[in-house]
C-alpha cells in the first residue's frame, strides 16, 4: 500500500515507514476527504468484490491526523484477523489500537506530552478520541489549536451553538455533558472535548 499520499499530514514523515510496515499485508483503499462533521476517519471492511476502505478528513491537524489514522489502522487489521467476529470496539480492537500506540510511542522521539498522552490512551483506548479528555487537549495543543472553545470550558447554565443547533449545558458527567437542544427540549450527551461557539 502506498501510503505517500498521508506523508504531508503527519507531523514527521520518519514516521512513514512504521505505518507502511503496518499495511503492507493489507490490501486497501485510503482516501482524503472534505472536513465531516461527524467523523474524522472511517474504516469500511469489504463489500463483494471491493476492497475494504479507509478515509481521512483532510483538514485536521498532524497530531490529530496521525492518532485517529491509527485508530483506524487498528480496525482494519482487527478486521483483517478476526472479521465479524470482533465487535468494532470491542476487546480485540482495543488490545490492537493499544499495541499500536505503544509501538508508536516508542518509533519517534515524540514531544513528551504527546508520548505521555497515547501511552496513558493506550491502557484503556476509548471509541473515539472525544472520549479521552486528556488525548483530545493534548492533540489540540500540539497542532496549534488550543484556542478552540470546548464544552468543557463552559459552566452549566451557559449555551453554546454545536453543528448548527443551539444547546444549554445543563451538568458535567465523567467525559461528556449533558446538555439541552434548545430547538426541540430534548436531553442528550456530548463529549466534553467538542469544540463549540458560544452563545451570543
Amino acid at each position: 500500500m502506498d501510503l505517500s499520499i498521508i506523508q504531508p499530514l503527519l507531523p514527521t514523515g520518519d514516521v512513514l515507514p512504521l505505518m507502511e510496515a503496518w499495511t503492507a499485508p493489507y490490501d486497501f483503499d485510503l482516501k482524503i476527504t472534505r472536513p465531516r462533521k461527524s467523523k474524522l476517519g472511517d474504516f469500511r471492511p469489504p463489500k463483494p468484490g471491493k476492497r475494504s476502505s479507509i478515509t481521512m478528513n483532510g483538514n485536521l491537524g498532524p497530531y490529530q491526523f496521525l492518532t485517529t489514522f491509527v485508530h483506524e489502522l487498528a480496525h482494519l487489521i482487527t478486521w483483517e484477523k478476526y472479521g465479524r467476529r470482533a465487535a468494532p470496539h470491542g476487546k480485540e480492537w482495543k488490545q490492537c489500537f493499544g499495541a499500536l500506540l505503544i509501538s508508536l510511542a516508542e518509533a519517534h522521539p515524540w514531544p513528551e506530552a504527546y508520548k505521555k498522552a497515547i501511552l496513558h490512551h493506550a491502557a484503556r483506548p476509548k471509541s473515539a478520541v472525544g472520549g479521552d479528555p486528556s488525548l483530545q487537549s493534548t492533540l489540540l495543543q500540539l497542532d496549534g489549536e488550543d484556542d478552540q472553545i470546548l464544552l468543557q470550558d463552559l459552566a452549566p447554565g451557559d449555551e453554546f451553538h454545536f453543528k448548527t443547533r443551539r444547546f444549554r449545558y445543563q451538568e458535567r458527567r465523567r467525559t461528556r455533558a449533558l446538555v439541552m437542544d434548545l430547538g426541540n427540549k430534548r436531553l442528550y450527551t456530548i463529549p466534553l472535548v467538542a469544540r463549540i461557539d458560544p452563545a451570543d
